[in-house]
């Protein structure tokens, strides 16, 4: 290479400088940022049902049932809304209140269909729904404009058993059945006879409403071996709020001696006493229980005297 070519001595100087700094740059520079690390399926599952759960603790907190462990509570009640079907304004301010109320469809009211897919809306706030069955009263002519087919006294069993089987194709996710009228009817221990086996071959339970003095209904459940209960209190017999109250608190105090099943009916003013004295009740120390709870816990008892 001739002298021409050759770099002037202060551009060698000059790249020797650039090329020790750039070493020493390199050697004392940090490295680059490790890439972010990419978390593993197992630990996405995780963060996201530890946000379920979280989300799920403050609905409950917020608007979950209010409950008594069974063995905590000093009081154990069972309230059974009947006659559901006929309107809806009143239902939704039923399942509204944070108590597990069970309810009861008429096979044949206008808005059973509708009313049964309200009751079941919600999963975390399971309730009891039960199949109200029209059986024939003493007084006939109160099944007049009822809208329903009842099972009465003149038929014979394949007659009742159809009647029944149709009533639960139209409330088909029933878990027990109570009586919808019925003072004639659950009189006749034939008849009741008649359809207690379809009701222990689909494994419901049964409420005697006790709608008159000579019922034989529960009875007959036993024989059949269905667990079954029996209405201590209709809480609006009388319709009025004073006497709803009344009635409430009489189940109330029944309920520190022995679970209570009360039976009510939807209205403004069950709505607005229930509304009132359940939160009030929980802080007592009364319990309100599914009526399928009451029925479960009552039938272990009896078959087991610790229980």
């Amino acid at each position: 290479m001739s002298d021409r070519n050759a770099l002037p001595s202060w551009a060698r100087a000059s790249l020797t400088l650039w090329m020790i700094a750039a070493a020493a740059l390199f050697v004392i520079a940090p490295p680059p940022p490790a890439p972010p690390a990419t978390a593993t399926d197992d630990e996405v599952l995780v963060r996201a049902l530890a946000e379920v759960v979280a989300d799920n603790h403050e609905w409950q907190a917020r608007r979950g049932d209010l409950t008594i462990p069974w063995a905590e509570a000093r009081g154990h009640l069972a309230i059974v809304i009947d006659d559901v079907g006929r309107e809806l304004h009143w239902l939704d301010e039923l399942l509204a209140l944070r108590f597990p109320l069970s309810f009861s469809v008429l096979p044949g009211a206008v808005y059973a269909p509708g009313a049964q897919l309200r009751i079941l809306a919600d999963p975390r706030r399971p309730r009891d729904l039960l199949l109200h069955l029209p059986m024939e009263p003493l007084n006939p002519a109160a099944m007049d404009g009822e809208g329903e087919v009842f099972l009465r006294a003149g038929d014979d069993p394949a007659a009742l058993q159809r009647k029944l089987n149709a009533a639960l194709l139209r409330v088909p996710t029933a878990v027990g059945i109570n009586n919808h009228m019925g003072s004639r009817l659950t009189a006749d221990r034939s008849a009741m006879d008649a359809i207690m086996p379809l009701i222990a071959a689909r494994g419901l339970y049964f409420l005697d409403s006790l709608t008159g003095p000579g019922s034989v209904a529960h009875e007959a459940a036993a024989a059949a071996g269905i667990p079954a209960a029996r209405r201590r209190v209709f809480l609006d017999h009388e319709p009025s709020a004073e006497a709803i109250a009344e009635r409430l608190a009489e189940a109330s105090d029944l309920s520190k001696e022995t679970p209570v099943v009360a039976i009510g009916h939807p209205s403004q003013e069950l709505v607005d006493v229930l509304r009132a004295a359940l939160p009030r009740l929980h802080a007592e120390g009364v319990g309100v229980y599914a009526l399928g709870e009451v029925i479960a816990r009552e039938s272990s008892s009896h078959a087991d005297p610790r229980g």
